[in-house]
């Protein structure tokens, strides 16, 4: 009877046991955004989807193309969702050393986490009281403070892409290259210099970690994108701001358009409407 009853306990704590286990591993695997109902694990267990082989024989046709996402505007607003804000995912992945940062569109020159917070630093000469005689209101002495960029006040992206043609597959389609936040230094009297990249990373570097990011769905809180499936998808809203041109300018910097907005931005959905054109064109109907 006795040893009857020491099995039933022993079934009891080895039963016990595996679902502590079983708890714990369903725990582990829940995903920061939903703790609570069920696992939200599809997007944290994706990978990247690799391109297909292009030759270079089956490249009848290629421009490449640089546009800004403006987070500003309704349909970009979800990627600096809260939770999981991207301008966090690409300064965490240059500023801890995930992704290599390049110093522009070339992508040669290499750009170090030291560089990108000298940039991003604007030192200051102000007077402040002397602590070593308070009661002094007039004795000042000069100090320098340091203000550095806080990322969440990028609100623009640019990308560097290029549109081929595939005549092995007949197909026309994007692919983005590089990718730069950018931003608006300030001088020390606080003008600002206009928007810069502050460091480009190559899409490719990022794709696995991108693949495994959330963004929000606003109509389906169980059906997420990754950030990589986002861009693939082109689910954003962008505008044309440079094309392949032999000065290797952007609009804005070229001289018919240079003291002209409204032309510049004319100029942007010209080149978007002859990509449109030219794919419209590739066949028959």
């Amino acid at each position: 009877m006795q040893n009857q009853i020491f099995k039933d306990m022993r079934k009891l704590v080895l039963i016990c046991a595996g679902l502590i286990l079983m708890t714990t591993t369903t725990q582990a695997q829940i995903s920061k955004f939903e703790d609570f109902t069920f696992p939200h694990t599809a997007v944290k267990e994706r990978k990247a989807v690799p391109y297909r082989y292009i030759r270079e024989a089956n490249v009848k046709w290629s421009k490449r193309v640089h546009r800004v996402i403006d987070v500003r505007e309704k349909q970009n607003k979800i990627m600096h969702w809260p939770r999981n804000p991207f301008y966090l995912l690409v300064w965490n992945a240059a500023m801890n050393g995930e992704v290599t940062a390049y110093a522009n569109d070339s992508l040669t020159s290499i750009k170090t986490p030291e560089d990108i917070t000298k940039e991003i630093s604007l030192e200051t000469s102000v007077q402040v009281p002397n602590p070593d005689n308070p009661d002094d209101p007039y004795d000042l002495i000069t100090t320098t403070v340091t203000e550095t960029l806080d990322p969440s006040k990028i609100q623009k992206y640019r990308i560097m892409e290029d549109w081929i043609f595939d005549y092995n597959y007949s197909d026309f389609k994007s692919r983005i290259i590089a990718i730069a936040p950018l931003i608006k230094p300030l001088t020390e009297s606080g003008i600002e210099l206009g928007e810069v990249p502050l460091y480009w990373l190559k899409m490719d570097d990022l794709r696995d970690k991108l693949s495994q990011e959330e963004i929000f769905n606003p109509k389906n809180d169980a059906a997420r994108m990754s950030f990589d499936h986002w861009f693939q998808m082109r689910q954003f809203s962008s505008y044309i701001v440079k094309e392949s041109n032999m000065y290797d300018l952007d609009i804005a910097m070229m001289e018919e358009f240079r003291d002209d907005g409204v032309e510049a931005l004319l100029e942007s959905d010209r080149i978007k409407n002859e990509l449109f054109i030219l794919e419209h064109d590739l066949w028959e109907y």
